[in-house]
């Protein structure tokens, strides 16, 4: 038997929603109860105490008082895949298992990274900039590219990199991936470990970074990998801004060493409203929505239920996270 708090607070930075549907769905899965609330101060007031924890775990300030004077808590499942903020709290020390919802952002993140590349391709923003001013030219220094006659590399070949390598490859793409453990994937050409990271970025025309962010991926894009990039490639980034050192990435922009770069993710969110990022014509930002999607909430409610029924059968559970090891 296993009780369940659901600690959630819509806000402009999370815009998904948990609703009474969701609640009951839970409640099915389920022998114990079901709480609901929006933060731990609310689940503190009202004396709320549950084995099972579910939260935003990709932003935010963590629950970190409420992990430690919970009595029962033995799993917290984040409903984004990103988990820095549990990880980088006390709670990482705390005897408790924690999963994530890796493999529902597959499609999504596919399809904005693939509108990031087309855009660059078919200068896009460029386009949009004419149009604003009501120019009607099609002229160029460069004429717009071909998907057949470019080639992406994924830094970070797993569920969501395989999926923009599958829409890659249906545009004609070569798809390169880099992973901490090299092994044949479908849709990839060629893959390759993280230590031939250099090798694989020079030939890119894209460059997509979706590896999670760990002590060892922290910085990995700094002034010395952009100088190896192609001077027209492109650096798109859905997974996380400390990956990148955001000054090295702008000084590059501005001389030129890369041709563009589309940021979902940067080193402080919301991006600073001074910095140099929005105004580059050969920059995209986004306002970390990739995984964005009417549909989010259903399939990390699906996933949830899963895991709660092996949780109580006492089975292995999905994606379930090493909070020493950090992934």
């Amino acid at each position: 038997m296993a009780d369940v708090l659901v600690m959630f607070k819509k806000s402009d930075l999370v815009p998904m929603v948990v609703t009474q549907k969701h609640i009951d769905k839970i409640a099915e899965c389920i022998s114990g109860q079901v709480y609901w609330c929006a933060d731990e101060e609310e689940a503190l007031e009202k004396g709320y105490d549950a084995e099972v924890l579910f939260l935003w775990g990709g932003s935010g300030v963590m629950p970190e008082r409420y992990c430690r004077l919970s009595e029962k808590l033995k799993w917290i499942n984040s409903f984004s895949a990103g988990v820095n903020p549990i990880m980088d709290s006390s709670i990482r020390d705390l005897p408790v298992r924690l999963t994530n919802a890796k493999g529902i952002h597959g499609k999504t993140m596919a399809l904005t990274t693939i509108g990031y590349m087309i855009s660059f391709m078919r200068y896009f923003p460029e386009l949009q900039r004419r149009q604003n001013k009501h120019i009607w030219s099609k002229k160029f220094d460069v004429q717009p590219k071909e998907a057949e006659n470019s080639t992406v590399a994924i830094v970070g070949a797993g569920s969501i990199g395989g999926e923009i390598g599958r829409l890659s490859k249906a545009l004609g793409m070569k798809v390169l991936g880099i992973k901490r453990t090299v092994t044949p994937l479908e849709y990839f050409d060629e893959v390759y470990s993280n230590d031939e990271i250099d090798t694989v970025i020079a030939q890119a025309d894209f460059v997509v970074i979706v590896t999670p962010l760990t002590d060892a991926t922290r910085h990995m894009f700094h002034k010395d990998r952009f100088k190896v990039m192609k001077p027209d490639a492109v650096l798109i980034n859905i997974a996380r801004g400390q990956i990148v050192k955001e000054d090295d990435l702008i000084e590059a922009l501005q001389n030129g060493e890369i041709g563009g770069a589309a940021l979902d993710a940067t080193y402080n969110e919301p991006l600073e409203a001074d910095s140099p990022l929005w105004d580059m014509d050969n920059v995209i930002v986004t306002p970390h929505y990739s995984a964005d999607s009417g549909l989010y909430m259903e399939r990390a409610m699906e996933l949830f239920c899963e895991n709660l029924k092996r949780f109580e059968s006492e089975e292995t559970l999905i994606n379930e996270i090493n909070l020493k090891n950090r992934y």
